[in-house]
């Protein structure tokens, strides 16, 4: 069987695309508390808080920020944080691991995301919707 070049370039491009699929702050029912962090309930999830005491449960998505390298960018930054509420009325802060060998984050293109600034009058881009995957962002792994 001969593949046309057409068909192989498509087939090279599709796999490219996919190193960089949108993905969402995880659901509350998709985070577990383990060893006085929550993390998401993957065993390869990058997510985890800052230590917590005491047992508790997430209740509710808050919403997220992502700083921007330079003001108003979209296209590079990272994702702070994506904040939630426990059943006891904590608030928990999820954020995205260490990226082994570095990488990228930007916004996916959605109207979600809104530029305002933080206490210190650093530029952000806040999501407050109450759907997870409504504050989307990409993340692309460095190339080696």
């Amino acid at each position: 069987m001969r593949v046309g070049p057409l068909y192989l370039f498509c087939f090279v491009l599709s796999g490219f695309s996919t190193l960089a699929a949108a993905q969402g702050c995880p659901y509350p029912s998709a985070v577990r508390y383990v060893d006085g962090h929550f993390q998401g309930t993957d065993k390869e999830s990058p997510w985890i808080s800052q230590a917590m005491n005491g047992q508790d449960l997430l209740e509710t998505f808050v919403g997220a920020i992502f700083i921007p390298r330079e003001s108003d960018e979209r296209k590079h930054g990272y994702l702070e944080k994506c904040v939630y509420k426990t059943v006891r009325g904590n608030t928990v802060a999820l954020r995205y691991g260490p990226a082994k060998g570095g990488g990228t984050m930007s916004l996916a293109e959605t109207t979600h995301w809104h530029p305002g600034t933080d206490v210190f009058g650093q530029p952000t881009f806040q999501c407050d919707d109450r759907q997870p995957d409504n504050c989307a962002f990409t993340f692309e792994a460095a190339k080696r």
